[in-house]
């Protein structure tokens, strides 16, 4: 998993060592690593936390400080090429791979998930490879190489694939509202313009607080322990007759006196 407030905390390293002069071969030798092994820990972004203090301790950097500063990097979303886009919307199987692998699932789980054979994997591991997405390990697995997070184009050749997940995902919330790990509200209220956006401008400095808890919890946690979630809210002006219909009642035409 490409644990992206690690990943942040290694781009500061990495412009650390740039600005002062540092290359992977000092590195390799203060810590008693290969320099093969300290380019491969920095293109992986990963590395067990002791190994990150070794790499702040060497920079002379306070890990907290370093930690702190990739909590408040925002890490700007990606589009796909459109014509990527569109490769997956061509096939809904690829792009529920594609979101799978996205969201952590090896390809050991998806393939029991969903009955899949190992012919069935290496066609998907192939077909995402051609499209950039993925590369090939040995073993069967996958790993995905587009930056994250990936932004979806709000109205591409993925919009209707979107907008179905994430219609079938609230229907089923509204459904099991009353679990303890759902939620579900919805009201309605007349209010200026003005305070319309300030709210909608809240929501997206709340969803930026979701974000990064759960970016904290990915530093600390393992794999297993974590749980994907969705996070799917609506604000707007409201025009009540677009959504409500109301039939009109054919009355028997007026006798004639």
């Amino acid at each position: 998993m490409e644990n992206r407030l690690l990943a942040d905390a290694f781009e500061i390293l990495k412009r650390t060592l740039k600005a002062r002069g540092m290359t992977y071969a000092h590195v390799g030798q203060a810590l008693d690593l290969s320099e093969v092994s300290v380019k491969r820990m920095f293109a992986q972004r990963d590395c067990k936390l002791s190994r990150l203090f070794d790499l702040c301790d060497l920079l002379e950097l306070p890990p907290e400080e370093v930690l702190q500063r990739a909590r408040r990097t925002q890490a700007g979303s990606v589009h796909l090429p459109l014509e990527t886009e569109a490769a997956l919307a061509a096939d809904p199987s690829l792009f529920h791979f594609f979101i799978l692998l996205r969201e952590d699932f090896s390809v050991r789980d998806i393939a029991k998930i969903y009955g899949l054979n190992p012919l069935d994997i290496d066609h998907y591991g192939r077909r995402l490879a051609q499209l950039n997405l993925a590369e090939q390990l040995p073993e069967g697995k996958i790993r995905l190489t587009v930056p994250q997070p990936v932004k979806f184009r709000q109205f591409g050749p993925l919009h209707p694939h979107v907008r179905r997940i994430s219609q079938n995902f609230l229907l089923d919330t509204i459904d099991k509202a009353n679990e303890d790990d759902l939620a579900f509200t919805t009201m309605g209220r007349r209010m200026l313009p003005d305070t319309i956006r300030q709210v909608v401008k809240e929501m997206g400095e709340f969803q930026a607080h979701i974000a990064n808890l759960a970016r904290q919890d990915q530093m600390i946690a393992s794999d297993k322990e974590l749980v994907s979630f969705k996070w799917t809210a609506a604000m707007g002006a409201l025009s009540y007759p677009d959504l409500l219909e109301i039939k009109s009642v054919k009355r028997p035409a007026a006798l004639v006196s």
